[in-house]
């Protein structure tokens, strides 16, 4: 995994802490391997995870599943063969921006079916960014 951090400080340590274990059993969750995760915590906090399968409709086009510290979980299809933008095709939603595992595996499997029907179609605000100490307060469940 590819994480780019700020300034060393406890509350940023005990955030990528949380953050890496949380991406790592999303990943296990999604069969992929940390090799195909980055994570730029010098804010607003993201997360890209690069899945090794197509969506209908973009067969030309890689896909990620996107984490955002306000908006949680997004899919995206990047905009040229790869590239590191993308257009986002759907929303995850829901009540955090760190839904169990189990939960983001099942999204990205229903985009990869080509289901959007549980998807959002705009970014939701789960949260305001508050700094590290919010953030990793968020992700507590996974230290």
């Amino acid at each position: 995994m590819t994480t780019s951090i700020p300034a060393p400080a406890e509350a940023g340590l005990d955030l990528t802490t949380r953050l890496n274990a949380y991406l790592e059993d999303v990943a296990s969750a999604l069969g992929i391997r940390m090799e195909a995760c980055t994570a730029d915590l010098t804010g607003p906090v993201t997360a890209s995870m690069r899945l090794n399968w197509r969506l209908p409709g973009f067969p030309e086009r890689d896909v990620d599943l996107l984490w955002h510290e306000e908006h949680g979980w997004s899919a995206g299809v990047a905009t040229h063969a790869g590239d590191d933008h993308h257009v986002v095709v759907g929303y995850l939603g829901g009540r955090t921006v760190a839904p169990q595992p189990r939960r983001v595996a099942r999204f990205a499997e229903t985009l990869r079916t080509g289901d959007h029907q549980d998807c959002w179609p705009g970014p939701p605000t789960l949260r305001t960014a508050g700094g590290p100490t919010a953030l990793a307060k968020e992700l507590s469940a996974w230290a």
